[in-house]
């Protein structure tokens, strides 16, 4: 339940028009030709919202100007029990929602100064708010805010909190990806604070052999020397999936990763019980890299050797069955 229909149920009550202050609204000026039409009207006007604390008018101020023109002395009116930047907030809603539209200015004025009481709501919350976009929004936060003040995170309209820039969350993303070649996108994005569209462009990325965060997107604090956010170079080498340490490079890595997801959305694979077994073993294969290069810093001295040629073994047998493969889609092409 929003804030603005938790109001509208609490009790209704009339209060003198004499004791109302005006409003804290986002509005500049009242349209003396609405407050006219409204008080020519013979509709009942629903009940106006008055902040308890200030006795300020939050939403209303054109039916409170129309009933003094009927000659009332009452109207009826909501208790708004909130703080000051509460009772704007709701100001700034209500005007959005219903009665006269704010003009650009004022949507303007209203977005600087939740800006600036709200610092870590996200742009798209605060134009939703508003009734503006969340590029002006965003554009309006660089003029007025200083960037050593900036939030690491901000709070979205659903309440989630995210990173306020995807630099971290890519970089996340990145280590996420070296550590787990073979996590789906979605959890890729669960892990580093991400959409899952960011997810795919840095698995992208990284196969193409970029950087995880574009270079408009760098900070200091984001991008190392070490970070896995920065793409390993390839080195001269026959084999490319490998760096002079043997370790198999973050690009290489995601361009596995690619071409397994390309495989896991073929239906002859997906739909046949062979190839729901293939997708099955290189999905293990995959893991398996990983957790290898995990294990071998515990495996002891004496054993390392006979671990060793087990994998070199398992390795040739793989790279034979890679070369047979190949020999039989060259026949199929040739």
């Amino acid at each position: 339940m929003s804030a603005i229909s938790a109001e509208r149920k609490a009790p209704t009550f009339d209060i003198d028009i004499h004791t109302l202050l005006p409003a804290d609204s986002p509005r500049f000026a009242l349209d003396q030709a609405h407050i006219r039409a409204l008080a020519e009207s013979e509709a009942e006007f629903p009940p106006i919202l008055v902040h308890r604390a200030t006795l300020r008018v939050i939403d209303g101020m054109h039916r409170v100007r129309a009933a003094e023109l009927r000659g009332q002395h009452t109207i009826g009116a909501h208790w708004f029990e909130g703080d000051d930047r509460a009772a704007f907030l709701i100001a700034v809603e209500s005007n959005t929602r219903h009665g006269l539209p704010l003009s650009s200015e004022e949507r303007k004025e209203a977005a600087s100064r939740i800006l600036r009481t709200h610092p870590q709501w996200s742009d798209r919350s605060i134009a939703e708010r508003i009734g503006w976009n969340a590029t002006g929004v965003g554009a309006l936060r660089k003029e007025i805010a200083d960037p050593d003040a900036r939030p690491d995170a901000r709070v979205g309209r659903d309440g989630r909190v995210r990173p306020a820039t995807t630099a971290e969350g890519r970089r996340v993303a990145a280590e996420v990806i070296r550590q787990n070649p073979s996590a789906s996108l979605r959890e890729i994005a669960k892990q580093a604070g991400i959409s899952v569209g960011t997810a795919r462009d840095v698995r992208h990325r990284l196969a193409q052999g970029r950087p995880a965060i574009p270079e408009s997107r760098r900070t200091d604090r984001s991008v190392g020397a070490n970070d896995p956010a920065t793409p390993v170079a390839p080195v001269p080498s026959p084999t490319v999936d490998e760096d002079t340490t043997g370790r198999v490079t973050a690009p290489d890595l995601a361009r596995r990763i690619t071409l397994f997801d390309g495989l896991r959305k073929d239906p002859s694979l997906r739909l046949s019980e062979s190839g729901r077994l293939v997708l099955h073993r290189l999905h293990t294969q995959l893991r398996t890299t990983e957790e290898w290069r995990r294990l071998a810093p515990t495996i002891p001295l004496h054993g390392r050797s006979a671990v060793a040629d087990i994998l070199s073994a398992c390795a040739d047998d793989l790279r034979g069955m890679a070369q047979e493969l190949r020999c039989v889609e060259d026949s199929l092409t040739g």
